[in-house]
């Protein structure tokens, strides 16, 4: 009697709430994905993983997964430890390439960045790329430098010339071909540190990828000021970058707290409000921006401050899980490198943001869905354009559940779902031509409601 009272006030509910549409578009496509990823923290500091940790991070199995639901990173990012002969973190790097990850390292010099010092700095980086290749980790793009703002001796221009006359020559001559990313300013693109190699055919040929960092002074979705700064809050890519892939290679959790006075970072925060605040950040980045890779600042929270931990990882200290961990794993675990973001309505109603992406070959595809309201919301998704669907199987984060299959929905020119307040759910599920066969949810995936 419980259950069918809870069920019948879960479909009156669903039923007196104005449902939204979202129109899905297969053919109209986007950028193509290069995937989502975290880094192993300030001068590779973060303790390596176990290989059942690892699994948690950069597998897109649930193989062995101390948490149980692993979140498949598809990039783990270095700044470099400014020591060409060592990696503190050769263990972690080792465990994440043999799970498919792929390394993206990023340099930090902090001295006076003049012309004189550009062939020491050149043979710098190609020794730690050589030294990592030779320990068993290939080094598939690099940056420069880090955040360049923060050194002032370095420019737009300087940096165009350093990489079109030492660093890609240099590069060539040790035989390596690796991709550059340029920009990585910490304000996304404040300073524009893109534009002068963008003009120069001596370097734009070798850098396919713009990157900023997702800080600043403003405020989102009551977040402190310094978490959120991606894509339209503050300044567009360079319309000199246009036809290059855009990353956001580095974000955290704001500037207050206990934590601000020595790290400038806020306390460890693992909530569900918090992540919702992430989910915003990849729907703009995506949507906005085009983006096509998306890192978290760290793999596990800071700990040089002492208790409590601060909130720059996606794990506590001790490697435990925010609900944020989930809630990018609602991305990073089912659209793959290689996927194609489609048209969806990007926010069909207040606070509800929607994404989609295919991988055309195989047929499979995924929508993400971010509800940010305290209440739940029904939205219809039509698909168009769509080879045969039979149904979608929907993947929740929310308060009480992490990245956890729900009963199938049935599809027929599309689907209507009540999405739980304050979650993140993927539907994922394969276009063919041939219909496959299904097990059909209660009417409109209404199960979801009473998570």
């Amino acid at each position: 009697m419980k259950t069918f009272l809870l069920s019948f006030l879960t479909f009156v509910f669903a039923t007196s709430i104005s449902a939204q549409s979202v129109k899905v578009s297969w053919a109209t496509t986007h950028q193509t994905m290069d995937g989502f990823g975290a880094s192993t923290g300030y001068v590779e500091r973060n303790p390596n993983l176990t290989p059942s940790q690892a699994d948690c991070f950069f597998s897109a199995t649930n193989a062995s997964c101390d948490t149980g639901n692993s979140i498949g990173l598809e990039w783990i990012r270095i700044q470099d430890s400014e020591d060409g002969t060592s990696t503190p973190d050769l263990t972690t790097l080792r465990l994440a390439v043999a799970r498919g990850a792929k390394v993206f390292i990023s340099f930090d010099f902090e001295y006076s960045f003049t012309s004189a010092n550009w062939p020491s700095m050149t043979s710098y980086i190609i020794a730690k790329i050589q030294y990592l290749q030779s320990n068993g980790v290939p080094v598939a793009y690099l940056s420069p430098q880090n955040e360049p703002e923060n050194n002032s001796s370095w420019t737009a221009s300087i940096l165009d010339q350093f990489t079109a006359t030492s660093l890609v020559p240099g590069l060539t001559a040790a035989g390596l071909s690796i991709p550059i990313v340029l920009g990585e300013d910490s304000n996304w693109f404040r300073v524009d540190y893109v534009t002068p190699c963008m003009n120069d055919s001596s370097c734009t040929p070798y850098v396919p990828v713009v990157a900023g960092h997702a800080y600043g002074s403003g405020s989102v979705d009551g977040f402190p000021a310094g978490g959120y700064q991606c894509c339209t809050t503050y300044v567009p890519v360079p319309s000199s970058a246009a036809g290059k892939r855009v990353w956001q290679t580095e974000v955290n959790g704001g500037f207050s707290g206990p934590c601000a006075s020595d790290s400038g970072l806020a306390s460890y925060d693992p909530s569900m409000t918090d992540a919702l605040v992430y989910a915003h950040n990849i729907h703009d980045f995506l949507t906005v921006a085009n983006g096509s890779a998306w890192m978290f600042w760290n793999l596990q929270a800071q700990t040089a401050h002492g208790s409590p931990d601060c909130n720059d990882g996606i794990t506590d200290s001790n490697f435990n899980p925010a609900k944020r961990f989930y809630a990018i794993g609602n991305w990073s675990k089912f659209v793959r490198s290689g996927w194609v973001r489609i048209d969806a309505t990007a926010s069909p109603a207040s606070r509800i943001y929607v994404t989609a992406f295919k991988e055309g070959s195989s047929g499979n595809f995924a929508i993400v869905a971010v509800n940010q309201n305290s209440s739940p919301a029904n939205v219809n998704f039509s698909l168009s354009g769509f080879p045969s669907v039979a149904s979608v199987t929907p993947t929740l984060t929310s308060a009480s559940v992490n990245l956890v299959d729900q009963a199938t929905a049935s599809v027929s020119s599309g689907f209507s779902y009540l999405l739980p307040a304050n979650s993140v759910i993927t539907f994922h599920g394969v276009a063919s031509s041939t219909p496959s066969s299904s097990n059909p949810s209660a009417p409109n995936g209404l199960t979801a409601a009473v998570q």
